[in-house]
């Protein structure tokens, strides 16, 4: 098992619950979708996937490895995760801080240690691979909103990651981009990648994800299951104001 949840609760400092008591697993290769109104904790709980925070109650496993502050506090393990799992997060802005985006995405492998030669060789692979190398020596910071989704996307492709996790990933972009970034996607998980997205965007799902992971506003497991199970639920639909109950409204 890739990652394992068990009984997992996450509290802000004021003790506002963020999370309750959620229990699922991702197996390697799978590509998930993470469902939920605002406010139900998709956000959250793919930053406990990522070791970003820590469960207040519970456990995240990875690979069988806890996961938490103290386990990334090995400097091995700490390595060997983040060379395996990279997080897009929803605000590419919030990604990006190098002087060029060559050296945004060079930032990763050279993290990892690996030889100038070889931080280089996958910079350009990768700008050349997602169509942006003639970008590669523009400053982040002047690019457009769908440039700066690719430019982020990349920053995490570059260090070859055996998961990705995607927040929002649809968000702000023009049809046009969220054709290539469905493309993209579906690319990265024919070539074994696990994806786990947490998107509001409901049409993509299913050509984004085979198993969709449902929270509830009271910030509890609605639901695990296949996509096409899910979005013939309407009942489950409605429970997580994913759609609106017309039937009520006609009422």
């Amino acid at each position: 098992m890739l990652f394992n949840l068990s009984n997992v609760g996450y509290r802000y400092e004021d003790g506002t619950p963020a999370l309750e008591d959620i229990t699922f697993s991702v197996r390697s290769g799978e590509s998930v979708a993470i469902l939920g109104a605002n406010g139900s904790g998709k956000s959250t709980l793919l930053r406990l996937l990522d070791g970003l925070h820590s469960p207040s109650e519970g456990s995240v496993t990875f690979e069988g490895h806890l996961l938490n502050e103290e386990t990334l506090k090995d400097a091995g393990f700490r390595q060997r995760f983040r060379q395996a799992v990279g997080f897009v997060f929803q605000n590419a802005d919030a990604q990006l801080f190098n002087a060029t985006v060559a050296e945004e995405v060079a930032f990763g492998p050279r993290q990892l240690g690996l030889p100038e030669s070889e931080v280089w060789s996958r910079t350009h692979e990768t700008l050349s691979y997602l169509g942006i190398g003639h970008l590669s020596e523009r400053p982040p910071f002047r690019l457009s909103g769908g440039e700066k989704r690719k430019v982020a996307i990349a920053s995490v492709l570059s260090m070859n990651p055996q998961v990705l996790i995607f927040d929002e990933p649809f968000l702000g972009l023009d049809p046009r981009g969220q054709t290539w970034l469905v493309r993209t996607i579906r690319e990265l998980q024919a070539a074994g990648k696990t994806t786990i997205i947490a998107t509001h965007t409901m049409d993509m799902v299913p050509r984004i994800a085979d198993v969709a992971v449902v929270l509830g506003e009271n910030h509890r497991l609605l639901a695990v299951g296949s996509v096409s199970d899910t979005f013939t639920n309407q009942g489950l639909l409605v429970e997580s104001n994913l759609i609106e109950d017309l039937a009520g409204v006609r009422a």
